[in-house]
């Protein structure tokens, strides 16, 4: 696949943001190597005294990718990257497409621009030297030269080794072509709900649906380890940085919130869950890449990894999720991947790899940062060779759950706009004044699955309520499975959500000011009863929504009390092991 980069761009932030790239700096680490872009040389990183950044791609769209006669795939660059001089950005869409027999990539414009532009044809490297030129890019890593392709001992060490390229990077440009002007008329447009320029509402969406790079393993690994990002598309480009390392506005959106300096963010970094949030739902031309990828994005956790393609990917696939299952919990805090209507929120990439369901490969985990306290456990928890999860515990309650009346397991027939409708219900009911406390019972359960929405971005499947408690004490599930009965564990979820508030004079900016939290609970269900002497076995089903303290959901913000508070009164006489596969 050949891209187009038109030079006279759009910037998408409402905001000038080119001295805020000026400033940003660099770490103290460098690349083995990196590129000199005035000359595109490839130079000894420790020999580079100024500020480098990183590029992020997709390979695919650096040329034509071609099978080699060992099977893998490759790209050739034939130089059908076009550059575009001249382009009137106030004329309209720019948009490229294959016309002619020999397959000559041309630039397809507005008639009364067209005679104004001009187009070159150029080589992937070329049209990276020109972007970094535009952009005052000294120094560039790329992975295509900065590696020695030829050399496999070298490889796999420099892959070990990208979590401190980007982390340490001045910033990353990512490469995505399908991000471009759809009218010129939208920069004057606001939309109502982003509170943001429709130009740039369409740019990140079309970016986050439908671009290559978006989907991709390794381009996931490459922003959750950078701390600020400058988007590139066709005709127009963004830049973003973290909202836990910079007090410089920014949009509020999954860049500057959940993925930007996932290692360094605020409460002592990105958590487990937080990364699977977006790992389940990446692709990778080998299968074994969304491990090491991943893998990347806990350097710590897994320095003595051995990057090895040639071992089993069931292999790859066990070690990695027992290591992360062992080390942290948080894993199990995964809700439905279902829209209230039924349909799927994202397409899982990793389901046919028959993975246990405590990796949460059924469900979607939620996307910010979660810390788990394990303290009423009885021993530490274990996966045996078998992966399956073992957790010991005389604390645990069974509950009696029901399907939600707007949930996707409900019986009652709905619709996509149901949510919707209930929404502005809800909207309606925060602003009226003197509700009967008949009304507020009727809303109760909407109200807490609004909420439990708005904070974890999950949509509530079922409901519980205690025996004889009127509807106000009843408490939403969000599971990835329907079931009329299931267990919740002694395992607190603490669910970090970052405050913001919005700059005066530009709403669709904003400054972070610190955390709220709310707590979930895991839950499981009985899968297979005991038979032929084999213990009972449990399925991971997904969550329960407790509430945040600060709103009076509970009484107290202390991890012992909260757990009392539930599991109290239903101690067991006997220590029962749960075994989850």
């Amino acid at each position: 696949m050949y891209i187009t980069y038109c030079r006279n761009q759009r910037s998408l932030n409402l905001v000038d943001t080119t001295q805020y790239r000026r400033d940003a700096t660099a770490g103290e680490y460098r690349p083995t190597y990196l590129i000199r872009v005035s000359d595109w040389k490839k130079v000894p990183g420790k020999e580079v005294e100024t500020d480098y950044c990183a590029l992020s791609y997709v390979w695919e769209q650096s040329g034509d990718v071609v099978q080699k006669e060992n099977g893998e795939y490759d790209c050739t660059d034939k130089s059908r990257h076009c550059i575009v001089e001249g382009y009137d950005m106030n004329n309209g869409d720019l948009t490229t497409m294959t016309l002619t027999e020999e397959e000559k990539y041309e630039v397809q414009f507005l008639p009364s621009t067209r005679s104004k532009a001009t187009i070159k044809s150029v080589t992937y490297e070329e049209l990276l030297q020109q972007i970094c030129k535009d952009f005052e890019i000294e120094h560039l890593w790329y992975d295509k030269i900065c590696i020695d392709q030829s050399d496999d001992e070298i490889k796999l060490r420099e892959i070990k080794q990208m979590h401190k390229i980007y982390s340490n990077a001045c910033y990353t440009v990512a490469i995505v072509p399908e991000v471009h002007i759809y009218d010129p008329k939208d920069f004057d447009t606001i939309n109502p709900v982003h509170d943001d320029t429709e130009a740039s509402t369409k740019a990140r969406r079309c970016m986050a649906q439908k671009s290559l790079w978006w989907k991709r393993s390794w381009t996931l690994e490459e922003t959750m380890s950078s701390k600020r990002i400058l988007v590139i598309g066709t005709d127009t480009h963004f830049w973003q940085h973290s909202f836990h390392t910079c007090d410089i506005p920014t949009s509020g959106d999954e860049f500057s919130i959940w993925m930007l300096d996932f290692a360094n963010q605020q409460q002592g970094g990105g958590s487990v869950n937080q990364a699977l949030s977006q790992a389940h739902f990446r692709t990778s031309s080998k299968e074994h890449d969304k491990i090491f990828s991943l893998a990347n994005i806990f350097p710590d956790m897994f320095k003595n990894m051995e990057i090895d393609y040639e071992i089993d990917i069931k292999t790859t696939f066990h070690h990695f999720y027992r290591t992360i299952a062992t080390h942290d919990l948080s894993i199990l805090c995964f809700g439905s991947n279902l829209f209230n209507y039924g349909e799927e929120i994202r397409v899982n990439t990793i389901k046919n790899h028959n993975l246990p369901s405590w990796t949460g490969v059924s469900g979607k985990h939620l996307d910010t940062r979660v810390t788990a306290t394990t303290t009423w456990l009885r021993s530490q928890h274990s996966i045996c060779d078998d992966m399956l999860l073992h957790i010991s515990t005389k604390y645990y309650k069974m509950l009696s759950v029901a399907p939600y009346d707007f949930g996707c397991f409900s019986p009652l027939s709905h619709d996509k706009y149901q949510w919707d409708q209930q929404i502005d219900n809800f909207e309606k009911r925060r602003k009226a004044k003197g509700q009967s406390s008949t009304v507020e019972e009727e809303s109760a359960l909407i109200d807490w699955a609004v909420k439990m929405k708005n904070i974890s971005g999950r949509y509530a499947t079922h409901y519980y309520q205690p025996q004889g408690a009127p509807v106000m004490q009843a408490r939403l599930l969000s599971l990835t499975e329907d079931c009329d009965e299931c267990i919740i564990l002694p395992i607190l979820f603490k669910y970090y959500n970052l405050l913001v508030d919005e700059v005066e004079k530009a709403p669709s900016l904003c400054l972070s000011y610190g955390y709220t939290h709310h707590y979930f609970l895991p839950v499981i269900k009985l899968y297979a009863d005991a038979a032929n002497g084999t213990k009972e076995r449990h399925k991971a089903i997904g969550i329960y929504y407790l509430g945040n303290p600060n709103d009076g959901d509970l009484s107290s913000d202390d991890p012992d009390e909260i757990l009392s508070s539930i599991f109290g009164d239903v101690v067991h006489s006997r220590v029962k092991e749960f075994i989850i596969q």
